[in-house]
């Protein structure tokens, strides 16, 4: 069979016109030229008074260890920490894709398609989702937002209320379970003290606004913080109009010197208009446009989410620290798809999912001596469930009719995890775990005569995981260290939904996908420059791919992969209050056995460069206090839209600006914004769809456009 080779055209003037690799390159090469300058000033800069140049606070942080359980083990992982400025500063905060792009081996694309979440990937694993966040760990404030099958959803984050973010890559992500190939944990900002509140607006391109309302104090023992926010967009595309509202709240009680409580609460209502992809034909023509069917079956999806969770630890001396964590929530999706789903075999064009889900978490933390050196130890137990109520009904032009499909289904994870690290000698330690998941799939048909649900059934997918790594301390300066580890990743229930041939039932002949992780990195901070770089080598087995079987999405194991990358961060104090950050990935991912054997995993660019450079002059007047600007830059090379490799979307490189100042009189704080977005006006794909049947596979990113923010504050 012959395959008619495409991609998405891109215009080939400008910067656009260099091949991805070459212009990657260029750009690495110019943010990297200032290393030498950086550190050379860092040297050489004679100390200076605080009032005349205040401490400044880098975009993003960059710290070894992984803090697991009530106490923290240091494990020799980068962990890379985006704090509240990284996540709040000159930006809209709606989307993820605004801030962690800035993190090496981290790819999120806006897919400009709110019924679809964002697409989040970390070294290549998730890059395929079609909808939602798989393959990587979420979490919020300790309650996890991807389910025991894998899938999880980015939309619960609410990101005017996150203070902090951590991103956690390599081996060591596998001892937080399913989901291996990473780990992306946000945690609300801490309550304002003294108590405080704060309202802030702004304003964008296509009707676009979000208001967010946020406060929160303490007293006594008690603190907490609340936030509501409202966000409303007609969309950039045609049919791509979305709502959302959020609310997210956090209490603590210290009820004595040993015990603190918190409890956590969030809910989400989102309702938005889903224009899906384009094939080139269309995209050449309109990049805003949709498919005409879209609009005949009125494509959209609303989501209902509440969660709630209480954390309680316990310290019964210096040495012993309990965790005690439980949570619980529900979840409802219905989603019209741009087909009548009326044939026998389908399942229908409306998906009704009604979802409960809870968990609980023990941990054990313990610190002592061993052989005259210090080490920590934490165990556990986790345990996650998830019951879904799925239903399929015809879809009658956007309205829903006769019933096609009614399952139950049901995915529990029991796991028992321990892990240590044991300081050697002063400069070397000596780091491990073990984690033990097995998880459980189980459908039962909820009604007689609905053939798509099949017969029922069930799977079961069991790991043990063992993690190991070793941290050298060469100097104040330097840090080396290495990480060898396995971890999985389950099919999730999306992607068991259908069996091949139009077989009713789910595909529970899907294997899970094992990971053989390796990495070696290095840190350096030298004051006003802080650096790393890692290497990793990655190989799997039983890669989970998406293929057209009949017009629908069916999903099978294809083999092994190989992939192997490298990962440089760069953030540094200039002269002339200027600071720069630097981020550059390169990654190789290939199928390496089975039928696509040779060829690229799609999805994955693989080059991606970040870029940032930011003025803040020092404080003058009180009408410039917090006055900066940034201009910002974020490059990809080509990325295959398919397994075949037969289409694919070119790379492309996109500037972005943004200035902001604040202004005190007393309890008053008023700050102000102002961003352009894609200021070159560049046309260019944002997100694939990948593998779509249709080959729909370009979702476009926004020509340039301007947002405007306001932000009062009250403290009390």
């Amino acid at each position: 069979m012959s395959h008619q080779r495409f991609h998405a055209p891109v215009p080939s003037h400008g910067l656009q016109a260099l091949r991805p690799r070459t212009l990657v390159a260029a750009l690495l090469g110019v943010g990297l030229a200032s290393v030498p300058c950086a550190y050379a000033a860092a040297a050489a800069a004679p100390a200076v008074p605080v009032a005349s140049a205040p401490t400044q606070q880098l975009q993003t942080v960059t710290v070894q260890g992984v803090a697991y359980g009530a106490q923290a083990v240091r494990l020799p992982s980068t962990i890379s920490v985006l704090g509240r400025r990284d996540l709040t500063e000159g930006q809209q905060r709606v989307n993820l894709s605004e801030t962690l792009n800035q993190v090496p081996g981290l790819v999120v694309n806006n897919r400009q398609d709110y019924a679809q979440d964002m697409q989040l990937s970390i070294r290549g694993f998730g890059a395929d989702s079609p909808f939602g966040v798989q393959g990587v760990q979420m979490s919020l404030d300790g309650i996890p937002l991807t389910m025991p099958d894998g899938q999880g959803q980015s939309q619960t984050i609410d990101l005017p209320m996150i203070g902090a973010m951590k991103i956690i890559k390599g081996p060591f992500a596998a001892l937080y379970g399913n989901a291996a190939g990473g780990v992306i944990q946000a945690y609300t900002m801490d309550a304002p003290r003294p108590p405080a509140a704060s309202l802030s607006t702004w304003l964008g391109a296509w009707n676009s606004q979000q208001t967010t309302l946020i406060g929160g104090g303490s007293s006594g023992k008690v603190d907490g913080i609340a936030g509501l926010t409202d966000f409303h967009t007609d969309g950039w595309r045609e049919h791509s109009a979305a709502t959302r509202r959020q609310f997210n709240t956090v209490l603590h009680w210290n009820a004595g010197d040993d015990d603190r409580y918190t409890l956590v609460f969030n809910a989400l209502n989102q309702d938005a208009q889903d224009p899906g992809g384009l094939n080139a034909a269309e995209y050449a023509a309109d990049p805003r446009q949709v498919d005409p069917g879209a609009l005949k079956f009125d494509t959209r999806k609303s989501v209902r989410n509440r969660q709630a969770g209480v954390n309680w630890q316990h310290r019964f001396d210096a040495a012993d620290t309990l965790q005690l964590s439980a949570y619980g929530g529900t979840r409802s999706i219905t989603q019209y798809l741009p087909f009548p789903g009326t044939p026998t075999s389908s399942a229908g064009g409306v998906v009704s999912l009604a979802d409960t889900f809870g968990g609980t978490n023990l941990t054990w933390s313990h610190s002592g001596e061993l052989a005259a050196r210090p080490y920590t130890l934490a165990t556990g137990l986790d345990y996650g469930r998830e019951n879904e109520f799925r239903k399929g009904y015809e879809n009658l032009y956007g309205a829903q009719g006769a019933p096609r499909n009614d399952q139950f289904n049901t995915v529990d994870n029991i796991a028992e995890f321990v892990q240590a690290n044991w300081e050697l000698t002063p400069t070397v330690s000596l780091s491990g775990g073990v984690r033990h998941d097995a998880v459980n799939f189980n459908s039962i048909p909820g009604s007689e005569g609905l053939s798509a649900a099949g017969t029922g059934g069930g799977a079961r997918y069991s790991s043990t995981d063992p993690v190991i790594g070793v941290l050298w301390k060469v100097d104040r300066h330097n840090r080396l260290y290495a990480d060898y580890g396995h971890g999985f990743v389950t099919p999730t229930f999306y992607q068991l939904a259908y069996r091949p041939n139009n077989q009713p039932g789910l595909n529970f002949a899907l294997q899970p996908m094992h990971l053989h992780n390796s990495e070696v990195g290095w840190r350096g901070d030298f004051g006003r420059v802080h650096a790393q770089a890692a290497l990793y080598y990655v190989t799997t087995d039983n890669e989970i791919v998406g293929a057209n079987d009949n017009g629908r999405t069916v999903y099978s194991n294809a083999g092994g992969t190989r992939r192997y990358g490298a990962e440089l961060s760069l953030d540094a104090r200039l002269p002339q209050h200027l600071e720069g950050r630097v981020s550059f990935n390169a990654i190789h991912v290939r199928f390496d056995s089975g039928s696509l054997s040779g060829n690229t995993l799609p999805g994955v660019p693989s080059e991606q460069l970040y870029a940032a450079l930011t003025w803040r002059p020092p404080l003058q007047s009180a009408a410039l206090q917090g006055f900066y600007t940034r201009v910002s830059m974020l490059a990809r090379s080509r990325a295959y839209a398919d397994n075949a490799n037969t289409a694919w979307a070119a790379g492309w490189a996109s500037f972005d600006w943004a200035a902001g100042v604040e202004q005190h009189h007393g309890p008053w704080k008023l700050s102000e914004f102002v961003r352009v977005d894609n200021i070159a006006d560049r046309t260019y794909v944002g997100a694939l769809v990948i593998n779509d049947s249709n080959q729909r596979f370009y979702e476009a990113a926004p020509g340039r456009n301007a947002s405007v923010g306001v932000e009062i504050n009250r403290s009390f």
